[in-house]
Formats: structure tokens, C-alpha cells, sequence
């Protein structure tokens, strides 16, 4: 017998799985297929129906990567593949009798499954392959971890993931052992399913009695993908529909498939919401109705009872809302009487039977006031509908034998807004938020809101994968890595790093601002200062290159896939910024009168049809086959809930200019001023340039027509050492913006030629077309100071321009070794936090905690307005006995401490809260001490974070009238 290898996934960083197969021509294993070689799959007729259908799904699967078919014919042929269940298959429980199979590694555990090459498993039978399951899942499992090994993936229906082509498989000698999962129960809600899922779904299944399309045909779908996930829990659609009323396979089918069926957090006792109006005699109240409820409830059970149901208890008011008459002794009263039915319907003890309460919105209030609950029911903790978890488990809360559980948000209708079109989730918050939960105990279930599911393929896949092996998401770029593995999967390895680059930056851009909220007025990018809505759009064109690039190399047939999972996100996101950058820079052009304000309305225009043309594009992909998924609107939203249809924002025209338009032709407007020429008569100033200016920034003058005709003109200025691009040009209008809008860079050439300290240099722009000519004066002050060769040798950021801007991941060597840094997190770089296990740092004690170190070097000195910005991550208080409150000094000064999330009783969000997720961070600035006055010199800001749940990202320091209003804040300063 060949020398067996074990595997187990574990460790600290991600690590790709170690496959159990080969495809070359030549390989030591157990050959699968190959030339002439055709595998047949066996299983045990008293095996369980659920493994009895898997088994053919598998066949079907080697079928799709080979040019043959499989069959599952019980003649002995070679290969051979045995599928099975311990305990349940006779061929399993066979090979353990004669000690060919050892089972003790996966038996009595949950979901639990090994892969094997057994040498000689009987007479005349040189070999096999065996999948064997701890249980049902877990043989399922196993059977559909072949077939992504062998190259189908969970995605190969919902997001049309091509089958990889295999001439050759060969099973590996050796034992692969995976499981039991981290997260007892892990799955998906579909949620806020119209119009898109809805429409979708309505064009392509059979409509129920009740007008419903989710019907057994489509749950057979969405029970594929959960379970090639390795999920095992499911919340159905519910806003139109009944799932075990719809269709009478619904309910004995997810029981036959392995998945367990739930209800949402305002449909108890396995009831749909849509049922209440229907069925239930009387209103939904428990005060004045409880007999009615009652009934109601209980036949709720007595349908569910012989199905993998998970009980969801406690009461709502009726359609996702508070109940105005529930207590939180009512709610005592009703969780007691939902055990007492649950335990006589089914016959079952409580702890043999999975129940959860969901404390949502107005509920973690109740139980906050104190309530008796018993242990076996799950706390299904949830997040803020945007991502940041309420509440982690405290005091005696993870000792409760029911556990902790997660409901957790990538779609919303509600408060500030909805986001509910296409996918706005940064994978690296996820991991953030989600091993927080696990690190405090939240682990019996994690159930995420995913919408229509189309379009939330890439979060979806990362969610489970956590779920599944916490483990192997230890590290803070594990992500990262996974995100490599996983598009290498999809779309080919040879595109995986680059993709997995587009994607993270794709996080990044969407963390900044969900489309839904871009309407709101006035723009969050703001269009003059740090140029930060052009940067920002930027960021995006070269996004939308980047992807378009990588899907014209691919093979036709994974393009589709690559399309709707990563450029149709991409493409039609740079859409709805261009129309509100374009927007916002317009109304600033107009107020300049240049020409290309009616450019731009033209371009946003175009935008808008170019909106409905990529819609169009993805409902007419493989002949219509996802039609209505982008059905959804998201262009023009004035409150929380989604407009009737997509409308432009209001647009901004120049008409010809009156008096002598020759004179007035010239425009001119220096970098990030609200002030141009010919509107200003004073002297215009360009912001102070220095050797420490950040590198991200270049000064630039703006030359353009505002009305139109013709002129030529020259850029001088008064120091040889300063240098400009395009220093004479033509501006010609009309026509496109680049002939009407020229940006001319302001460069100093060689720094040692500038004289030290502050000097200023005078650059005049000529109209030579005029007579007299039209000349502009623009003013550029330079600072260019030494800096000690101490501070040069330590290191640190330098001021510019009053201003000290800090990625939080740049933090200094002396800072305490107890953070984390996570890579690509947040809206700018990246995010600093403490591990989710560390212990709290009340500011009593702060300066017992570890640190952050930031050195820095200012010319200037500070003045009684200099102030210390802090960007935060928007989580909130999740331990209410502990607050989230950081610490800083600076040099010696004494500490201020910030709460920035106020406590609330838990019953709704804290003050601030929307402005905070619409954000994307909390911001807080706190002016200097009294008593600290920085004069020019070498610095140091530390920082201390008392808590785990919070993540520091960016830190800005303003010496006084330096900071300019903005979004994301100053970039970066220099940094030696």
C-alpha cells in the first residue's frame, strides 16, 4: 500500500487547499479519467436520498470538464468512485468493517468529509476512490469539493463560470480531511427581491397559486450554490411570497438536499410575513390577539416539524417594523410559549431543536433591559444594515449553550438609504467585521442578506468561505490571497493577480460612497479642494481600463462570467460617478463660464443612455438568460427609499457672454481655488509649493475659453528654476475639452537653485489674440526650509502648507507590536486595529495600552485653532459596557480623549450614525490642548485605541487654517 499522506487546512496566513487531484498525462495517483478511461460513481442504495442525487450532480460534473460522459451504472468497471455517508452507505460502512477505510477521523463529527485512494478494497479491484461523509452535508460536501477540484465551480449556473477542460484526472494517494466547519450554520437571505429577482424569476419558472416564481424549480438553484458554498441554511424570499406555500416540494426538498429552512427576523415560528395577511384571524398583536397568534404560530410548527427547519422566535410588529404594545416581559412571555409549542409539536428536547431570536433594529433594546431568555435560543446578533456589527456577546453571553449568531448586510432597503443594485462590499471589511464576531464568540450562525444573490457573487463567496474556515482567514491579508485563489478559479490563473487587484480597488472606491447616496447634495467629493471629485473619477477610468484590458485576453466563454462579475460592476459604477463628478465640476464651470460646462451636460447625458445601454448588455448575455436583473434604479434617490424610475440631476449650461467677448475670453483658474480670471481682479494664488509638497500633488493652472472663438496664449514666470508644461498653446471653441480646457503643471526644476525660507514667484498667462493683451497674474509661494538630518535618519511625515496627513498603517517603529495593520482596507489605504481578542483599554488606563507612533516635522508654528482630525472606521459601540474612545497626545501635552459613537440603549442607531456609514468613517476633530503650542521642530503624535472593534485608518494634523474641507481628507504628506 502506498504511504499515506494527511492534510488539513489550518494556519496562519491563507493557504490554497492542497487538491487531491493531478491532470497531467503521467502522475503516481489512482487515474480517473483519461484517454479510453471513463470513472464510474457508486453509491448505496440505502444511502440518503440527498447523497443518492449528489452523487449524479458529480457524475454530471466530470461529465462537463471531460468530452465524455460518466455514468453511475453499479457494474463493476475501473476506475471507480464510491460516494457515502458513515453510518448510512453499506459500501462505506463495508470498507470500515474490513479495516480498507478508516473512518475515526471524520466519524461523529458535523459536516465532516475525507477524500482517499484505497489499494486493493476487495479481490480483483486494484483501487478506488473514496468520498465519505461524516453526514449528509458532509458527503455532499465532499462530492461537490471534487467538483471544484476538478474544475466546476459553485458559480457555474449563477454567474455562468465555464468548466475547465481536463484530458486527464488523477486521484492523489493520500487522506484529505476537511471539517467540521468553524460556523455551525451558514447561508443566505434573499432579500428585497424586487423588481429584479422578482422579474427575473417571474419570466422563468411556473408561477405558485399565489403569484409566486419561487417554486421548487428555482430552489433547486439557489440549494446547488448554498451547498457548494458548504452552506447549509436558507432564509427564502419573502416579499411577495411563501416558501412552504408556494410549492408543496419546497419544504421536503431542502430537508432531502441538507439545508436548513429559516424564516427572517419578523416572521416567526416558520410563518412568512405575507402569510399574516392571508391566515392569521385577527391583527398581529400580541396584547389584543394573542389567541389568534398563537394558532397562528403553532401551525407554523406543525407544518415544518419533519423538515431541517430552524426556528426563528420572538415577535415584530407587523411588516418589519417596532410593535408599538411589546415589552420586554412580553417578549419574555412569548419566547416561553414558542419552546413550550416547539418541544410539543416536534417531541423534541429544546436543545435538539435549532431556534434563533434575531436582535435587530428595535430588539437588542429589549433584552438590554435586562430579560430571561433561555439558554438553547441563539442570539442572532446583526449588524447596522451597512456592515458594522451592533453587538458582540459580553459578560455571560457566550456561556448560554444556544450560542451567538451574526445576521449580516450586503443589500438594504431602508435608512440612510437603499443599496440594493449592484454590489458595493469591501471583502476586506467583511473579514474585519466578521472574524471580530467569530474571535467573541459569534459562531453557532452567520446569515447574510444578499439581495438578489445576482450581482453579490464575489462577497457571497468570500462570506461562506470564512464561515466555512475561520482558520484560514487568520492573517489580515488573507483576504487577499483568497480573493487570488478564488479569481484564478473563475477566470483563469493567469488573470488571478491582476483580478484580484481590480477588485480590491473596486472595494476601495465603493467603500467611499454607495452609488445610492452619491445624490445627495452637495457632492461628497468636493470639486475644487485637493481635486479630490477628479481624482476620484480618475481612480475609476483607469479601473474601468484596467478591467476592460483583462477581459479581451480571455477565451470568449469565461468573458461572460468575467463580465458580470467584475467589469459590469466596474463599467457601470464609473457610469453613475461620471454623471454626478461631471455634475459637480459643471456647476464649478459654470460658475468659471467656461465653454466646457455644456461639454459636460453632454457627457452626463451620455452617461445616462450609456446607464440603460450596459443594462441592456447584461439582460441580453446568453440569449436574455439573467433578463430584469438590472431592473433595479439607483440613478436619483431624494430619500431612503428608491425612485419610481432614473432621473438626471439638474445640469449646468453657459450661454454667450455679453460686452467685449474677445477680452473675456481667456479664462484662467489656479488649482484649488474658488477664484478665476477674468471674473477676480486681484491677484490669484496657486496653494505654496515646497520639496515636501505631497508626491501625489502637482500645481497646475487651468487655461480655458469661455465663450466661443480663438486665442492663443503664453505662460512666463519671473524664476528660471520654475518650470511649466504646454507654456503656449490655442484654445479653440467649440469642440471637445481638449481643445477648449488646457492644464498646464507648475514644476520647479532643481530645488538647491530656490532660496531658502518663503519667497514667491509671479507667473503671468498672456492672451496674445487681444490688444492690448489680456494677461492673468498668478501668484505661487514657495517654502522651501531644511530639514535636520536627525529627522531624516528617524524618519516621520513632514508639513506642507500647515498640514500633517497620516495613513494609519504608516505608523512608526516605536509603536506597540499589539495592531494590526489591514491591507487595502477603508477608503484611502489601508485600516490599524487591535486584535479582536485583545483585551479593552478603558481611558482611565489608557496609557497602560498599546500605542500607535506617529513622528512628524512642522515649519510652522501652531495657532489656537491647530486641531487633530481622526478617521475611523464607522463601527459602533458593539460592547455598550465599553465604549469605543481613543486617546492622543502630542509630545508631552496632556491626553485628550474622544468617544466618537455615542451609547445609545440599542433599541436604535446612535447620533451620527447615518452621516457616518453614508461616509464611510467617523470623523472626529479635537482642537490642540490649551496649553500645547508646537513651534518648528521634530514631533510625535501618539494614539491610543481602547478597543478592538474600533479601526483607525487616517490622521490629520492642522497647525492652523491649513486643512481644507473634503471627503477623504488631505493626501498623504511627504514621508521620509
Amino acid at each position: 500500500m502506498a504511504l499515506l499522506r494527511f492534510f488539513s487546512i489550518s494556519g496562519a496566513a491563507y493557504k490554497k487547499k492542497p487538491s487531491p487531484f493531478t491532470f497531467a498525462a503521467e502522475s503516481t495517483g489512482y487515474q480517473l479519467a483519461g484517454p479510453n478511461v471513463v470513472p464510474e460513481i457508486r453509491v448505496a442504495p440505502n444511502d440518503l436520498p440527498g447523497v443518492i442525487r449528489v452523487a449524479k450532480d458529480l457524475a454530471a460534473d466530470f461529465g462537463k470538464v471531460l468530452d465524455w460522459k460518466t455514468t453511475s451504472q453499479q457494474s463493476i468497471s475501473k476506475p471507480v468512485i464510491i460516494i457515502g455517508t458513515v453510518g448510512q452507505s453499506s459500501l462505506i460502512d463495508n470498507l470500515a468493517t474490513s479495516a480498507k477505510l478508516n473512518t475515526a477521523n471524520i466519524a461523529n463529527k458535523w459536516e465532516t468529509y475525507s477524500h482517499q485512494v484505497l489499494q486493493s478494497p476487495w479481490a480483483g479491484q486494484e483501487a478506488v476512490f473514496v468520498i465519505a461523509g461524516s453526514d449528509l452535508r458532509g458527503t455532499v460536501f465532499g462530492a461537490y469539493e471534487v467538483s471544484e477540484q476538478i474544475g466546476v465551480s459553485p458559480w457555474h449556473y449563477w454567474a455562468d463560470v465555464p468548466p475547465i477542460s481536463r484530458k486527464y484526472i488523477w486521484a492523489n494517494s493520500g487522506v484529505y480531511t476537511e471539517g467540521p466547519p468553524s460556523v455551525k450554520y451558514r447561508g443566505i437571505f434573499l432579500n428585497d427581491e424586487a423588481p429584479a429577482l422578482t422579474g427575473w424569476g417571474k419570466a422563468n419558472f411556473k408561477q405558485s397559486q399565489y403569484g409566486s416564481a419561487f417554486v421548487s424549480d428555482f430552489y433547486q438553484r439557489i440549494f446547488d450554490l448554498v451547498l457548494r458554498l458548504k452552506g447549509n441554511y436558507v432564509w427564502p424570499a419573502m416579499w411577495s411570497s411563501m416558501f412552504y406555500l408556494d410549492d408543496a416540494k419546497n419544504g421536503p426538498m431542502a430537508t432531502e438536499y441538507g439545508i436548513f429552512m429559516g424564516t427572517s427576523h419578523h416572521e416567526p415560528m416558520a410563518r412568512a410575513d405575507k402569510e399574516q395577511g392571508r391566515f392569521l384571524k385577527g391583527s398581529w398583536d400580541w396584547k389584543t390577539n394573542k389567541g389568534g397568534v398563537q394558532s397562528f404560530m403553532e401551525e407554523g410548527v406543525k407544518r415544518s416539524k419533519d423538515w431541517s427547519t430552524m426556528y426563528t422566535l420572538g415577535m415584530r410588529g407587523s411588516g418589519d417594523a417596532a410593535s408599538a404594545t411589546l415589552s420586554a416581559a412580553s417578549l419574555e412571555e412569548i419566547i416561553k410559549w414558542q419552546q413550550s409549542v416547539l418541544t410539543k409539536v416536534t417531541g423534541k428536547p429544546l436543545s435538539q431543536i435549532p431556534q434563533v431570536w434575531v436582535m435587530y433594529k428595535e430588539v437588542p433594546g429589549y433584552w438590554q433591559k435586562g430579560m430571561s431568555v433561555s439558554d438553547d435560543v441563539t442570539l442572532l446578533w446583526s449588524d447596522d444594515n451597512r456592515g458594522n456589527i451592533r453587538r458582540i456577546p459580553i459578560g455571560n453571553e457566550n456561556k448560554r449553550s444556544g450560542g451567538s449568531g451574526m445576521y449580516y448586510h450586503f443589500d438594504y432597503v431602508g435608512d440612510p438609504r437603499n443599496y440594493k443594485w449592484i454590489n458595493t462590499i469591501q471583502l476586506q471589511k467583511t473579514w474585519e467585521q466578521m472574524t471580530l464576531a467569530y474571535d467573541r464568540g459569534i459562531d453557532k450562525v452567520w446569515i447574510v442578506n444578499v439581495g438578489d444573490l445576482k450581482a453579490l457573487e464575489l462577497p457571497t463567496a468570500h462570506f461562506m468561505a470564512l464561515a466555512w474556515d475561520r482558520a484560514n482567514f487568520d492573517e489580515p491579508d488573507s483576504t487577499t490571497e483568497w480573493l487570488k485563489e478564488w479569481s484564478g478559479r473563475q477566470f483563469g490563473e493567469d488573470v488571478a493577480e491582476a483580478t484580484a487587484d481590480i477588485m480590491t480597488t473596486y472595494g476601495k472606491l465603493v467603500s467611499r460612497h454607495k452609488y445610492e447616496d452619491l445624490s445627495r447634495t452637495p457632492f461628497a467629493f468636493h470639486a475644487i479642494n485637493y481635486d479630490e471629485a477628479e481624482r476620484n473619477f480618475q481612480e475609476w477610468t483607469d479601473l474601468v481600463a484596467s478591467a476592460q484590458a483583462i477581459h479581451d485576453k480571455l477565451p470568449a466563454a469565461t468573458q461572460t462570467s468575467f463580465f458580470e462579475v467584475v467589469l459590469h460592476p466596474i463599467t457601470a459604477g464609473h457610469t453613475v460617478f461620471e454623471i454626478y463628478t461631471k455634475t459637480a465640476l459643471g456647476s464649478r464651470y459654470a460658475n468659471e463660464h467656461r465653454v466646457s460646462t455644456n461639454q459636460f451636460a453632454k457627457d452626463v447625458n451620455a452617461a445616462f443612455q450609456r446607464d440603460k445601454d450596459i443594462a441592456r448588455k447584461f439582460h441580453t448575455i446568453l440569449n436574455g438568460k439573467w433578463n430584469h436583473f438590472m431592473d433595479q434604479t439607483h440613478i436619483g434617490y431624494n430619500n431612503w427609499q428608491e425612485p419610481a424610475s432614473n432621473s438626471l440631476p439638474k445640469q449646468s449650461y453657459v450661454t454667450s457672454l455679453s460686452g467685449n467677448v474677445k477680452s473675456a475670453l481667456m479664462g484662467v483658474t489656479p488649482q484649488y481655488s474658488s477664484q478665476s480670471f477674468p471674473s477676480t481682479t486681484s491677484k490669484l494664488t496657486l496653494p505654496p509649493l515646497s520639496p515636501f509638497t505631497p508626491p501625489t500633488e502637482q500645481r497646475y493652472l487651468d487655461i480655458y475659453a469661455r465663450d466661443n472663438g480663438t486665442f492663443s496664449y503664453t505662460i512666463t514666470s519671473s524664476a528660471s528654476y520654475v518650470s511649466i508644461t504646454k507654456p503656449n498653446g490655442t484654445i479653440a471653441a467649440p469642440g471637445p475639452t481638449s481643445n477648449t480646457d488646457k492644464r498646464s503643471y507648475i514644476l520647479i526644476s532643481d530645488w538647491t537653485s530656490v532660496p531658502k525660507g518663503s519667497t514667491t514667484v509671479t507667473i503671468t498667462v498672456t492672451n496674445t489674440a487681444t490688444s492690448p493683451q489680456t494677461v492673468a497674474t498668478i501668484s505661487l509661494p514657495l517654502e522651501n526650509p531644511t530639514l535636520p538630518s536627525d529627522f531624516t535618519t528617524t524618519g516621520g511625515h513632514v508639513e506642507s502648507d500647515k498640514t500633517i496627513s497620516i495613513e494609519a498603517a504608516h505608523f512608526g517603529p516605536s509603536s506597540s507590536k499589539e495592531y494590526l495593520t489591514i491591507p487595502t482596507y477603508g477608503r484611502t489605504l489601508s485600516g490599524v486595529k487591535l486584535a479582536p481578542t485583545s483585551k479593552s483599554y478603558p481611558s482611565a488606563s489608557y496609557s497602560t495600552g498599546p500605542y500607535l507612533s506617529f513622528p512628524f516635522y512642522t515649519f510652522t508654528p501652531s495657532t489656537s485653532s491647530a486641531s487633530v482630525t481622526v478617521y475611523l472606521s464607522p463601527s459602533e459601540n458593539s460592547n455598550p459596557t465599553q465604549p469605543n474612545k481613543y486617546t492622543f497626545t502630542i509630545d508631552d501635552s496632556s491626553p485628550t480623549t474622544v468617544q466618537p459613537v455615542p451609547v445609545n440603549d440599542q433599541s436604535s442607531q446612535p447620533a451620527g450614525w447615518a452621516d457616518a456609514v453614508i461616509k464611510g468613517a467617523y470623523i472626529r476633530t479635537s482642537n490642540f490642548p490649551s496649553s500645547l503650542k508646537l513651534s518648528s521642530g521634530k514631533h510625535e503624535l501618539k494614539i491610543w485605541l481602547s478597543e478592538p472593534t474600533m479601526v483607525l485608518t487616517k490622521v490629520v494634523i492642522d497647525l492652523g487654517g491649513g486643512v481644507k474641507t473634503s471627503l477623504l481628507g488631505p493626501p498623504e504628506s511627504f514621508r521620509l
